[in-house]
């Protein structure tokens, strides 16, 4: 086994010194990195570390751009809209397969339609609180329309006239609470 000499532990001592540092030279950041912070009204802005690197710099806050979040609005709109489109299509393209089973079959196509249509208007982000609103009474609206469907379908197979009345009772309130639903959007 070989003795450190001088120079080792001179090295080891000038690679320690250079780690460490000076207590008086320690930074609060990297100089020119900048950073997240909180805005008044929950917007976020940035600030950017002083070029000495001992502080942060005033948050700079901007405002909310309008036109981008009418673009945003219509972008999640559109993306409602697809989910409504796609669902009127798998009805129609439900019922007409349906029909061959006959017309309880036509509803509960229609019913599982009118599932997914609400599993997939749930799936779409929204950031509006205007549309997070309307999802929500859509998704409700659909699922409304599913189980009447599916209540109808019922009845209509065990042949009970009171369950189908009830039933069909439900498909009209629902479409009456659709229409101002429409209008709104």
């Amino acid at each position: 086994m070989t003795k450190p000499n001088l120079l080792d532990a001179f090295t080891i001592a000038a690679i320690f010194l250079m780690l460490t540092g000076c207590k008086g030279e320690e930074k609060a950041c990297v100089p020119g990195s900048t950073q997240t912070c909180v805005c008044p009204g929950v917007q976020q802005g940035a600030q950017t570390c002083a070029a000495d690197g001992a502080r942060w710099e005033s948050c700079v806050c901007v405002a909310p751009d309008p036109a981008a979040l009418r673009r945003n609005k219509v972008s999640e709109r559109n993306a409602l809209v697809a989910v409504a489109n796609n669902g009127v299509y798998s009805i129609e393209k439900g019922t007409k397969t349906g029909a061959d089973q006959g017309g309880s079959g036509a509803l509960r196509a229609m019913a599982d339609a009118m599932d997914k249509v609400a599993a997939d208007a749930a799936l779409v982000k929204l950031t509006t609180p205007e549309l997070k609103r309307f999802s929500s009474e859509y998704q409700a609206m659909a699922k409304d329309v599913a189980k009447a469907a599916r209540d109808l379908a019922a009845a209509a197979d065990a042949n009970d006239a009171e369950k189908s009345n009830r039933a069909q009772a439900a498909i009209e309130k629902v479409i009456r609470q659709e229409d101002p639903t429409c209008r709104r959007s």
